[in-house]
């Protein structure tokens, strides 16, 4: 009686285990799942911790003497048995080598079986958040749909059921669609042109019409920035045009129209403004605030700037910054080339190109790292979902580089993107006495790895520097 209910016991375990073994696929795809899993298996953790402890201090020392016991001793008899001499059993090192991988390998497959057999209350747990995060969505679809997106993403990182992955990604498609048309009715005015009129790149009716085009200023990987001067409110405007052969990725697109919904929403004297946004066959363009002071990049190629000049430019780059996150808009490309300096040698932030609307997450893929790596915050650099303590990073990289003329991480791509992920920067008093114990002790705070760890708020760091400037 007692061996049925053992191997009923033995087969119920068995089962159990080739269940949650069948699930770790799965759970694999899905980082969060993942780390719900690993830091809620309690009895996986203390038995891995008791273990760790018992099998170096305990367990391998016992194995070694009950296997002296066994082995013995040999003892060896010389000149006719009138001298002995013991010692140790040859067999005996090679058994307690053996000995102790069976305990490490026994311990660790024990530990690997509480974790796996956790997996299935990781799944349930998924499975409740899923839901609890598609009913609030639902809810909000009408009244709030920027939000009910946000929660569809976050349904999306916990969902574990393949099938319903096909759902979640239409239905996220289809509110993502309807919040552009609505964004395109209030804020993007599209042209209709006649395609008989149509010749090619600068002959357009618009072009020609209300914005020619006098010379180039600038490419980049999203297109083209030209001079053109605005015949209607005669004055001189930046024209950023999205590369043709561009067009048909509808990603891109989507992100330069995301960068004018962006722009039209701040009204700040040190961010780029932006004044229309137009369509036509092949061509997207943006018209915006001219600014003919030249990029802080081209500055900073001289070398540092003074104290008190850093502080003026990152006051204005800070508080422009606080107005932007106000507006739940983070810019998560921030560094020198996107910030302009006027006549008066005051800066203004530009290219929204990438930025993540706080309020929608509007074609904003998950996992997708997006920005440039010597300016990048680590969570960015994971493919981390960020908010905007990455602008917070991004500013104290600039400001690190303003102080030092240098970068605080160098080397190619990989080694500065792993650099941001576990090297803390150098210190800027010890490599500039000049440079204020408690200025770099502000601009650590900003590279802290973990966000929790920065300043929470641009106008945090706006009260620092206001102590000092």
């Amino acid at each position: 009686m007692r061996f049925d209910k053992v191997l009923q016991f033995t087969t119920q375990l068995a089962t159990g285990f080739k269940r949650s073994i069948q699930l770790v696929p799965v759970v694999w795809q899905k980082p969060r799942v993942i780390s719900h899993w690993l830091l809620n298996a309690r009895k996986a953790q203390i038995t891995l911790i008791v273990l760790a402890i018992l099998v170096p201090f305990v367990l391998n020392p016992l194995v070694d003497m009950l296997l002296a016991a066994l082995f013995g001793t040999v003892t060896e008899e010389h000149l006719f048995g009138l001298f002995k001499n013991e010692t140790v059993h040859p067999n005996l090192e090679m058994a307690q080598f053996i000995a102790h991988w069976f305990v490490w390998v026994t311990s660790l497959l024990i530990c690997t079986y509480l974790f796996i057999r956790n997996i299935p209350d990781a799944l349930e747990y998924a499975k409740d958040v899923v839901q609890e995060k598609i009913q609030l969505a639902n809810k909000l679809i009408k009244n709030n749909p920027s939000e009910s997106i946000l929660l569809y993403n976050e349904a999306m990182q916990w969902n574990v059921d393949q099938d319903y992955e096909k759902v979640l990604s239409t239905k996220l498609n289809d509110i993502n669609d309807s919040v552009f048309d609505g964004l395109d009715k209030t804020i993007v005015e599209t042209t209709q042109l006649n395609a008989a009129s149509v010749q090619q790149g600068f002959n357009h009716s618009v072009i020609a019409e209300r914005y020619p085009i006098k010379k180039q200023l600038g490419s980049g990987a999203m297109g083209n920035v030209y001079l053109a001067e605005d015949i209607r409110l005669k004055r001189e405007v930046a024209l950023k045009q999205l590369a043709p052969g561009l067009s048909s990725n509808k990603q891109l697109i989507a992100r330069f129209r995301q960068e004018a919904v962006a722009l039209a929403r701040l009204s700040h004297p040190n961010i780029v403004q932006v004044y229309d946004f137009f369509e036509a066959e092949g061509f997207f363009w943006i018209a915006m605030e001219f600014v003919n002071g030249g990029e802080l990049e081209d500055k900073l190629q001289s070398g540092q700037l003074e104290l008190r000049e850093t502080l003026r430019l990152i006051k204005q780059l800070a508080e422009a910054l606080s107005y932007a996150h106000e507006k739940g808009v983070i810019h998560r490309d921030f560094k020198p080339a996107n910030i302009l300096l006027t006549e008066n040698t005051d800066v203004k932030i530009t290219d929204y190109g990438i930025a993540k609307l706080a309020q929608s997450s509007v074609h904003t893929q998950l996992n997708t790292i997006m920005g440039t790596p010597s300016y990048m915050s680590p969570e960015q650099a994971n493919g981390e979902n960020t908010d905007l303590r990455t602008d917070i990073y991004s500013l104290g990289v600039v400001f690190f580089q303003m102080l030092s003329g240098e970068l605080p991480f160098k080397g190619d791509t990989k080694s500065i993107v792993a650099q941001h992920l576990t090297k803390q920067a150098p210190s800027l008093h010890k490599k500039n006495k000049n440079i204020p114990v408690e200025i770099d002790q502000v601009v650590q705070k900003m590279l802290q790895k973990e966000p929790a760890d920065r300043y929470q708020s641009m106008d945090e760091i706006i009260k620092q520097i206001e102590t000092y400037y």
